[in-house]
């Protein structure tokens, strides 16, 4: 009877040690995986960067739309409308604070005293050096980056289109405070009698409205991106003045060659390589 005592007493104290010893294992192993977390979150979070809004202050300074535009050359005829703005950009000095890129996308909504008409989209991408960015461009506003990765531009649910595309800027060279944007959007068919609708509805149209508001703003780090959203308040709202019937609407003044691109100007009386609404 002693020895049978003994051998359970034996048994219950093996089992008790296994059982000591299984959660001190698990206890560690819990313990060391917490502790792996810890670290990659912390990493993760000193590799992203904190967000600043890349420009202060977004001013249209000159609009134009051509409602009846009419291109071609000796073998076909382009019919419908053009709408163009210029556009400056103030750079908030605490922008691109420790990443390596930040995008803004803006959004350019023009309507009537009809209702809504287009969307046209445009974005800003700064970036540290010229070896972080390798090429932009296309209807969704794409961006790519040296690292692989490849940004497209959001819509947010709404028809916006890129397409008048945005610039690269490299900060390393960049000296001005501000950079100068160029929007546009030609609305075109080969039927003078079939126009596409918003060439349609800007022919309709009495007055024009331009709407500027911001989308969001992207900051980029290695592959890390961090899309912060903006708000629905409009930075800017402009009524583009009616210049009659065949001439269009136009809003504030703009200088011939104060972009290295052709602007579409009207043509006003007593104007010479120069447009303006008082």
């Amino acid at each position: 009877m002693i020895e049978k005592k003994l051998i359970l007493c034996g048994i219950l104290a093996i089992a008790i040690g296994i059982a000591t010893i299984v959660p001190l294992e698990y206890m560690m192993a819990a313990q060391a995986q917490e502790n792996s977390n810890a670290n990659s979150t912390a990493q993760i979070n000193a590799e992203i960067p904190k967000v600043e809004p890349m420009f202060s202050d977004v001013n249209i300074t000159y609009a134009y739309c051509d409602a009846n535009k009419i291109v071609g050359n000796d073998t076909s005829t382009l019919y419908g409308a053009g709408i163009e703005a210029v556009v400056n950009f103030t750079l908030n000095p605490d922008a691109l604070n420790g990443a390596d890129a930040q995008i803004e996308y803006y959004k350019f909504a023009v309507s009537s005293d009809q209702g809504p008409i287009i969307n046209m989209g445009y974005y800003i991408v700064l970036a540290s050096n010229q070896n972080i960015v390798t090429g932009i461009g296309g209807p969704n506003g794409t961006v790519n980056f040296a690292s692989g990765l490849n940004f497209n531009g959001p819509t947010l649910g709404q028809n916006i289109n890129y397409g008048s595309g945005g610039q690269d800027i490299n900060l390393d060279v960049w000296s001005p405070n501000y950079a100068m944007g160029y929007v546009s959007n030609n609305i075109f068919g080969t039927d003078s009698n079939n126009l596409p609708q918003a060439a349609t509805e800007l022919r309709n149209a009495q007055t024009l409205y331009i709407d500027v508001s911001k989308l969001c703003t992207v900051t980029v780090n290695g592959n890390v991106t961090v899309t912060t959203p903006a708000s629905n308040q409009i930075l800017q709202h402009i009524e583009l003045t009616n210049l009659g019937s065949g001439v269009g609407f136009m809003y504030g003044s703009y200088v011939q060659g104060t972009m290295p691109l052709p602007i579409d100007m009207p043509t006003l009386p007593s104007q010479s390589g120069s447009s303006s609404i008082p």
